[in-house]
């Protein structure tokens, strides 16, 4: 355990990313959030430049925003469908409609989870439930009214300062997790304590520092917990930050945007002349101070210069320069269009066989389905803890996020063949009913159980044939 850090403070091994994770943020928030960190991701021309001198530079650079297409395109992906959540428990569904503590549906809280995990890869997700001590005239009528329910909350990695994992009765549970809450005036503190029940502490800042102000021990059905109800949402199994989906886009990101610093230097300094002046003996002040010159190089401004040594020049560009850093740019591009998938990839000169997209389009969903499965089976795993406390007796369920990431209604042969197997009784009504809609027949906003109903209902009300 990191007990020797101090509570409101991430272990060493949490800190060191958020460096990582706040370029990470800044590139998908877009250009006003990386121009606003300055001379972080752009340097200057030269190291004297003024403040001024800089911000004409920073706003002469271009941005290429690929990251946040990138983002917004696989998560585009990802919601093209609607996520399935499969409970027979009916508080469970009236519960998901407003799932955490600020108002979000479930189905919202998952696209802000998949969002936050693409960036840092290390997203907490806490299911908790108020005490009863808090609330006065409490029933079972006016429970859920007055927010006595179980509740998800989720935590961005910044505020997850410690996840530590121990074996507890020969299996591996998670013993300690520290979050901070408030904009870092509260840390919670979830523990498995010595009698190896979950145990909640709330440290508050005060005058002193960080102190205890409240401790308390949860329960379902009047008995404690025996694990930590926390699913930390990432790629991997490790309790330590790994690398996001995005980090190298980032990085490449980055690059481009500096070497479009560059071009935007060179454009600013090759589009106007460029003269010099040398051998000339500066005029002066009625107090003898050297005034700097004047040069007009507008169209047929004269100059006058009695030194008979002057020289003047001027500098002619070499474009060699410039097209190196183009051709750079370019291939920057191309890479961020691979790694970016199709979202970025620009239209090909010349139309690609079938079998190459087959295979281009398969590793590209391949790559985005790992991700997508990894992140449901931890949305689920935190349903199921959520589930237990709003049902105990009827807590099963079953959560996915989309896999179909591609439009592709089904063909006219495909549903000829699924409807004879609902005639032969080979399949239910509702599991038809799914693949249509799974197929783009129906509307994704169709409900299978509901469409049965109706169906029914009309059959009933249509008039009989007049013989």
């Amino acid at each position: 355990m990191a007990q020797d850090t101090p509570i409101n403070q991430p272990t060493p091994e949490i800190a060191r990313w958020h460096a990582r994770w706040a370029k990470n943020r800044a590139f998908v928030d877009g250009e006003d959030a990386v121009k606003a960190a300055g001379e972080r991701y752009l340097p200057k021309v030269r190291t004297d430049d003024s403040a001024a001198e800089y911000c004409a530079h920073k706003d002469r650079t271009r941005f290429y925003p690929a990251v946040t297409k990138i983002v917004q395109g696989l998560s585009g992906l990802i919601f093209r469908k609607r996520p399935q959540l499969n409970s027979t428990s009916a508080r469970v569904q009236l519960l998901s409609l407003v799932i955490t503590p600020d108002g979000q549906s479930l189905d919202d809280f998952s696209e802000w989870t998949v969002r936050e995990t693409q960036v840092t890869n290390y997203t907490g997700v806490l299911v908790d439930h108020p005490d009863a001590l808090e609330f006065t005239g409490l029933s079972a009528a006016n429970a859920d009214r007055l927010g006595f329910r179980p509740r998800v909350a989720g935590y961005v990695g910044e505020c997850v300062l410690e996840v530590t994992a121990g074996i507890v009765d020969n299996a591996r549970k998670l013993v300690r997790v520290r979050l901070l809450e408030d904009d870092g005036d509260t840390v919670r503190e979830l523990l498995l304590n010595d009698a190896g029940q979950y145990e909640v502490r709330l440290h508050q800042n005060t005058d002193a520092g960080f102190a205890l102000v409240r401790s308390s021990i949860p329960r379902i059905n009047g008995a404690a917990l025996t694990e930590i109800p926390f699913v930390l949402v990432s790629t991997s199994d490790k309790l330590t930050p790994q690398p996001s989906q995005i980090q190298h886009c980032v990085d490449l990101n980055l690059a481009h945007y500096r070497l479009s610093g560059t071009m935007a230097s060179i454009l600013h300094l090759t589009s106007s002349p460029i003269v010099t002046v040398v051998g000339f003996e500066r005029a002066k002040d009625s107090n003898g101070n050297e005034v700097e010159p004047g040069w007009d190089i507008s169209p047929g401004a004269v100059w006058e210069i009695k030194d008979k040594d002057a020289k003047v020049d001027w500098f002619e560009f070499d474009p060699k320069g410039a097209e190196i850093v183009d051709t750079n740019l370019k291939d920057i591009k191309d890479e961020l269009s691979t790694i970016g998938h199709s979202i970025l990839a620009p239209e090909k000169p010349a139309p690609e066989a079938a079998e190459t997209q087959m295979i281009r389009r398969a590793a590209e969903n391949a790559a985005l389905a790992g991700f997508t499965r990894t992140v449901s089976r931890k949305i689920e795993a935190a349903l199921k803890l959520f589930a237990r406390w709003a049902d105990p007796a009827n807590s099963d369920l079953a959560y996915s996020l989309n896999l179909d990431f591609m439009p592709q209604a089904m063909s006219s042969q495909d549903h000829a063949e699924l409807r004879n197997d609902w005639l032969a009784g080979a399949i239910t009504h509702e599991t038809y009913l799914y693949a249509l809609r799974d197929g783009e027949i129906l509307p994704t906003t169709v409900e299978p159980t509901d469409e049965i109903e109706r169906t029914k209902t009309e059959a009933q009300d249509r008039p009989s044939a007049v013989v």
